[in-house]
């Protein structure tokens, strides 16, 4: 989506110089890289479910392209839509939850998923944003993250190298301005695990919670593949 772009992943690459690419698919004619030109795979959110392919052909090319990528082993960082993605592709299941979630809420991180190296240097909980409708399962073989009180799965790691977040780290305060005018979130009411856009905007400075975890995440990646550049 327009709205959507990898924020905060954007400057720590650009810090340690790491080369960027993207891949629009929401544009005509998006062309995917070849396997053999990045090291790495980042997949950002969206506002569409990942059943949408009737309306939306290239959800098609892009679940093939995120098989061929698994299939290969690239270290893989999915977020919300992207981490439905990747959970889909993995043998899990994507479906509504039970509610909405919208705002920032805590996230509380297991024991278990803090001794993966690639969460190293994680705290035990953190309040980051969220923005989804969907949820989905874990897949075969992955474990657990977190989970918030609005939602059982907040993430998972698959392998050593891949990971899928419910959750926003990468989002910044101009971004979340952005996604709740896209949204239209401006009037919308206050629910169970929906705050409204004042309410938001009163958690905003939040934004730098999620760019820890990020770092941290980015950091970790880079350290167990010994580098290379994330597309």
């Amino acid at each position: 989506m327009p709205d959507e772009g990898p924020g905060h992943a954007a400057d720590w690459l650009a810090a340690h110089e790491h080369l960027l690419t993207f891949t629009k698919l929401f544009e005509p004619n998006p062309v995917f890289p070849p396997l053999s030109e990045f090291d790495g795979l980042l997949i950002l959110g969206g506002a569409m479910s990942v059943h949408d392919e009737d309306n939306l052909p290239w959800l098609r090319e892009e679940k093939a392209f995120v098989r061929e990528v698994l299939r290969a082993g690239k270290i893989t960082l999915a977020i919300c839509l992207g981490a439905q993605l990747v959970a889909e592709a993995l043998g899990g299941e994507v479906r509504p939850n039970h509610a909405p979630e919208i705002g920032f809420w805590t996230v509380r991180f297991s024991a278990k998923s803090l001794e993966h190296p690639l969460l190293r240097g994680w705290p035990e909980k953190a309040a980051v944003l969220h923005w989804h409708l969907d949820t989905f399962t874990v897949p075969p073989g992955a474990m657990r993250v977190g989970m918030s009180a609005g939602c059982a799965t907040q993430g998972f790691v698959w392998g050593d190298g891949v990971i899928g977040l419910q959750f926003h780290p990468e989002m910044t305060v101009p971004m979340v301005e952005q996604l709740m005018a896209f949204e239209g979130h401006e009037t919308a009411e206050e629910q169970e695990f929906v705050q409204t856009a004042e309410q938001i905007r009163g958690k905003l400075k939040s934004v730098w919670k999620g760019r820890k975890l990020l770092e941290a995440l980015l950091a970790n990646l880079v350290a167990l593949h010994e580098g290379g550049d994330i597309y």
